[in-house]
């Protein structure tokens, strides 16, 4: 774990030094903005899982070569399952939802930008988080009286990097945001719980079924995520590396 996270503090230790090399004078000649404000859309979360998936970002201009972004948005994940899982349990309802929330603070890297900001290419420390929680009731098969059961369990990712990104902005009004690369520590958390009339090895059994759905349907996921201990009791609680990337699309006011 040491070994992922020295190379970030490294990296985080080191942008001011970058950031604030440049000269005075060099601040001095940049352009004031136009607008202060940039109100944007992430379409991706809608084209990857559901139209459901609204993600929407503000970005407020500071000064000549500053800003601070926040994102907020609303998550839905397509159903692992149809009808059963493992063909143990019998899936009767249905409730999900999820948030995902980040903020950056952006650094125009002016020597390379002669537009006024938000245009530019800029550099920028983030932290985000992702979360998401579900609940199905259940009838375990097969059927009987007394078969009534609950699935519900949550999932979330904290994220912490630093991005590099460039935003367009058109006709003085549109932006176009684009971040090519955001590497990131990122933890990783959630259990899955189960209540009603089955046993340890059954349970087994349906985390190795819910494994398998995830890792067939998120293929980037895979062992990558989700360590091999969640088969046997359904709980994620690791570190790994994450990377960040997107495009927004924005008016700037």
């Amino acid at each position: 774990m040491k070994k992922i996270i020295i190379p970030f503090i490294f990296l985080f230790a080191a942008v001011p030094f970058i950031l604030f090399a440049q000269k005075k004078d060099s601040l001095r000649a940049t352009p004031s903005p136009i607008h202060k404000n940039v109100i944007k859309l992430n379409p991706t979360p809608m084209l990857l899982w559901s139209m459901k998936n609204v993600t929407l970002s503000y970005e407020r201009i500071l000064n000549k070569r500053q800003s601070i972004a926040l994102t907020l948005g609303y998550l839905e994940f397509p159903s692992l399952f149809k009808d059963s899982i493992a063909n143990l349990v019998a899936l009767t309802s249905r409730n999900k939802y999820g948030i995902n929330v980040a903020l950056e603070y952006r650094f125009y890297l002016m020597k390379r930008n002669l537009r006024p900001i938000p245009d530019g290419i800029y550099i920028a420390p983030f932290a985000s988080y992702y979360g998401y929680k579900f609940k199905n009731d259940v009838d375990v098969i097969p059927l009987s009286v007394d078969s009534a059961g609950l699935i519900k369990g949550g999932f979330y990712v904290f994220n912490a990097g630093i991005e590099l990104g460039y935003q367009f902005v058109f006709w003085k009004r549109f932006t176009i945001d684009l971040i090519f690369i955001g590497p990131s520590v990122s933890y990783y958390g959630g259990a899955v719980n189960f209540s009603g009339n089955i046993n340890f090895e059954e349970l087994k059994t349906i985390n190795q079924d819910l494994y398998n759905k995830l890792t067939e349907k998120y293929p980037m996921i895979g062992d990558y995520v989700i360590n091999k201990s969640f088969k046997s009791n359904g709980k994620l609680d690791l570190f790994s590396i994450g990377f960040r990337y997107l495009i927004q699309f924005g008016f700037h006011f």
